[in-house]
């Protein structure tokens, strides 16, 4: 499942994967959040934390998440995925070039870092 993490600076948002993440968990925690922000103006500077209570993560999770950054692209302004999977940040790499705003991976021990990335530059 996706919760939402209350102890996020001011003026983002931060999900974290607790045992296994299906495409119900985005529809249902995530999206509505996203489509909030949206409606309101917002530009979404938003943190995955993929830690260590995280569990299988099904493919359709990860394609509801990109198509709806597709889809949206113009309104995120920066994504932190935190993660000590292997494959996270090459792959972050390769999706950060065909959208726009910022994409950054980050090791577990390097949550705070994350988060303080996210609030660098805002206005």
């Amino acid at each position: 499942m996706l919760r939402r993490m209350d102890d996020m600076p001011a003026g983002t948002l931060g999900f974290e994967a607790v045992g296994k993440v299906d495409d119900d968990d985005w529809e249902e925690t995530v999206e509505p959040v996203l489509r909030r922000e949206i409606a309101e103006g917002r530009n979404v500077r938003m943190l995955y934390l993929i830690g260590p209570s995280a569990g299988e993560m099904e493919g359709d999770a990860m394609k509801a998440d990109t198509g709806f950054r597709a889809r949206h692209a113009s309104s995120f302004d920066r994504v932190a995925v935190v993660s000590d999977e292997n494959w996270m940040r090459p792959a972050l790499r390769g999706l950060s070039f065909l959208l726009p705003g910022k994409a950054r991976g980050f090791h577990v021990r390097e949550l705070e870092q994350a988060k303080a990335w996210l609030v660098e530059d805002v206005a």
